[in-house]
């Protein structure tokens, strides 16, 4: 008899998703298990079989004639992987997750469904690569497909997240078919996925091939209890796990150490470890996991807990990985203290860059994720409530899922504590952000003045994102593709960042998706919160072949004014053209003093103390998630000058419903002694006026002080790069201010 899956080529749905359907495009049918009289499988492929696997099957066959298949497999393996990989009461977990997570239910029942025919989406928060148009598989599946000619497909497609799906299927409804769906899936990639001569392009790439292991593991332990995991599919599975482990063991390369690979392929190599039978060989990829995962920790994250390449997304897979190694280990009976302070320390940094819509900026290749499921996993594996504060109060779907009942109960009952910081300096890393507090209708400003972080780092030395009553108002275009293409370049490139180029020349150059034909150098420089206000300032050397150094200060007055100072010192005459990219949510135009922005709830201004005749409101590309893109619109503006250019842009924004434009003039500053104002390009002052609150801004483009004197204007004194003073209250007697650089 046949024992069936489902039926083949179903209609995705009433959800309105397109499908791409796939036909005949292979030559080979559908796997199905056929069984015996007594029950046994038979291995039997409709269609051609690589030699190799014709011999593995013959050999299968003559072991399950000799009664030797299945005596204590599948047992001997649950004994193996339930304590290191199974949950605790997994259909109070399902109650648990269909009471307080019902939309990631349904979208895991709809992703099963739609895998039990043969239909793949990739959808899901953390798939790094995501898809939007269905890819359908009307007979046999392609393991190796390229769709839109864009091999990401085919490296997301092999991660197998949908298994997960299928295994937290079968648990919330008790239906045979998902776990048979999970294991005619498994079992046909085994047999058919074959590494070929391109193996580090295939399906046996070492990213997935680690990646496949949480995947793997995980769904297995929730299909202990199925009729189809039988003891000759365990085998089946066992033999692979073996393979993968010998993939990753055997190459591994000095360079993966500073890349998000090496850690995903360790981790992946540790957790196969752990369901291997006890011997030297699980002992050898054990210790040689555990080595590189701590080699990895040393070399890549920073000590400021950021990973290197610039990008949320990837650090996000860094840290996850690193996670499931110390969580996976530790269940196991290993040593993982050392991995323990690195996932603490990444998950801070999560928090740190934590927008007030509680997702990750787009910054390199990233997508604009929701960070909490994130933040909740590491609160409760390193048993942080400082963390908590910023996740979610219970355990969001997918924690639940991967650390069981005990865990939603032990989760729910511990305190959410402060974190003990709202602004916050990532030294090493170069990242920066003020922050006006932790409501969701708060003020934050990123600036970033870093290394680039190899290909998944973008040419944005000296960006700022910006949120204003919690919506954004500048932002990062995103990534879109990572096919080599123009628009993949255009994002990657400065022109799609909040900066300023000079005579139309990118500071760096795109030689092909991954590389540039040439790097900027940056120069980190200090940060400073005060009472008042804060300020940060980079420069970076993306134009010294023309003898001109970028410098930008960023000046924070608390608690909703921020200005932004950009100074290029050198000599000759240049043009300068200033981007601000805004929300794609809203609308900008001009105004005679700059730009303002209409939000879904918030207004904002930017305001240029001189305004140039050029200048226009252009529409551009934005991408939010991979694979995804539209459009915004981005304020341009083009200025000449010689030898050394200063501009200055002061934003101000909130509620529709109050918010109103502050008043920005530029003020001659004196030093005391002397009658002549200093010129504007060594030193100059703002006088901004916000409803009844009254700010004067010092700032010293170069040093101007002589032995005895000090800056002045009216009745405020001081020195420094910047010195604020808030003079609502005292406009006669001598008020010192608060010094922000020096």
């Amino acid at each position: 008899m046949v024992k069936g899956f489902g039926k083949i080529g179903l209609p995705v749905g009433k959800n309105g998703r397109k499908r791409v359907k796939l036909g005949k495009r292979i030559a080979l049918s559908v796997i199905n298990d056929i069984l015996d009289e007594k029950g046994r499988v038979l291995p039997c492929v409709c269609g051609a079989l690589s030699e190799e696997s014709r011999k593995e099957n013959a050999e299968r066959m003559r072991f399950a004639e000799k009664g030797v298949t299945g005596i204590m497999g599948k047992q001997a393996f649950y004994d193996r992987i339930r304590t290191v990989f199974g949950v605790d009461e997994p259909k109070k977990i399902a109650a648990y997750c269909k009471e307080n997570w019902k939309e990631d239910v349904e979208h895991v029942m709809r992703t099963a469904k739609d895998v039990c025919s043969n239909t793949f989406l990739f959808d899901f928060r953390w798939d790094m690569e995501r898809t939007y148009e269905p890819i359908h598989f009307e007979n046999e599946i392609d393991w190796s497909l390229i769709p839109f000619g864009d091999r990401e497909f085919l490296w997301q497609f092999n991660r197998h997240r949908f298994q997960l799906c299928l295994s937290q299927a079968y648990q919330m409804t008790g239906d045979e078919t998902y776990a048979e769906n999970s294991v005619r899936l498994m079992r046909d990639w085994i047999r058919r996925a074959e590494p070929g001569d391109n193996i580090n392009l295939g399906p046996w790439r070492t990213l997935e091939t680690g990646i496949r292991a949480e995947n793997w593991l995980r769904t297995l332990a929730l299909l202990e209890d199925s009729p189809a995991v039988d003891d000759a599919f365990i085998e089946e599975v066992e033999a692979c796990v073996k393979k993968h482990a010998k993939r990753l063991y055997d190459n591994f390369q000095p360079h993966k150490y500073i890349s998000n690979w090496g850690v995903l392929e360790s981790s992946g190599l540790l957790l196969f470890s752990l369901a291997m039978e006890d011997g030297e060989e699980k002992e050898t990829c054990q210790k040689m996991a555990m080595k590189r995962l701590f080699q990895c920790a040393d070399v890549q994250v920073l000590h400021d807990g950021t990973q290197w390449e610039q990008s949320p997304m990837y650090h996000n897979e860094v840290y996850h990985c690193f996670l499931n190694a110390y969580y996976y280990g530790t269940r196991a009976g290993i040593d993982m203290e050392g991995i323990r302070e690195v996932v603490r320390k990444m998950a801070r940094v999560n928090y740190a860059w934590k927008k007030p819509d509680h997702t990750q900026f787009t910054q390199g290749d990233s997508d604009a994720s929701d960070l909490r499921d994130q933040i909740t996993a590491g609160a409760y594996v390193v048993s942080d409530p400082s963390l908590k504060s910023g996740g979610y109060p219970i355990l969001d779907y997918e924690s639940a899922w991967q650390f069981g009942w005990k865990a939603c109960e032990t989760y729910r009952e511990m305190k959410a504590d402060h974190p003990g910081f709202e602004s916050v300096e990532l030294p090493f890393s170069g990242n920066y952000y003020m922050r006006s507090g932790w409501n969701e209708t708060d003020h934050l400003l990123h600036f970033y003045c870093g290394e680039t972080g190899g290909g998944h780092g973008h040419a944005d030395k000296l960006h700022v994102d910006l949120v204003i009553n919690g919506e954004d108002i500048l932002v990062d275009s995103g990534r879109a593709t990572y096919v080599g293409s123009p628009i993949r370049y255009d994002l990657k490139e400065p022109a799609a960042h909040n900066v300023v180029l000079m005579d139309g020349k990118p500071f760096s150059v795109c030689e092909d998706s991954w590389t540039y034909k040439n790097l900027c150098t940056c120069l980190k420089q200090q940060y400073f919160e005060g009472k008042t206000g804060a300020f940060a300032e980079g420069s970076h050397m993306g134009y010294m072949e023309e003898g001109v150094l970028a410098n930008r200060k960023v000046i924070w007055i608390k608690p909703d004014i921020f200005v932004i100072v950009d100074d290029f010192y050198g000599k000759g005459t240049h043009s300068y053209e200033t981007y601000f990219h805004f929300g794609r949510q809203g609308k900008a135009a001009l105004t005679d003093t700059g730009v303002r922005f209409e939000g879904e709830k918030t207004t904002a201004w930017l305001t240029r103390v001189d305004v140039p005749a050029k200048r226009e409101i252009r529409e551009t590309v934005i991408s939010s998630h991979y694979n995804e893109h539209g459009t915004n619109q981005t304020y341009w503006e083009k200025a000449e000058a010689e030898g050394t250019f200063s501009r200055i842009t002061v934003i101000h924004g909130g509620p529709k419903e109050t918010a109103k434009p502050v008043s920005v003039e530029r003020i001659g500053l004196h030093l005391a002694g002397y009658k002549d104002e200093l010129e504007a390009v060594r030193a100059e002052g703002l006088r901004i006026l916000a409803g009844e609150k009254e700010y004067i801004l010092f700032l010293c483009h170069e040093e101007v002080m002589t032995p005895t004197d000090i800056l002045y204007w009216e009745n405020c004194v001081g020195y420094g790069k910047a010195v604020l003073f808030d003079r609502t209250e005292e406009k006669k007697e001598t008020i010192t201010g608060e010094i922000l650089a020096w």
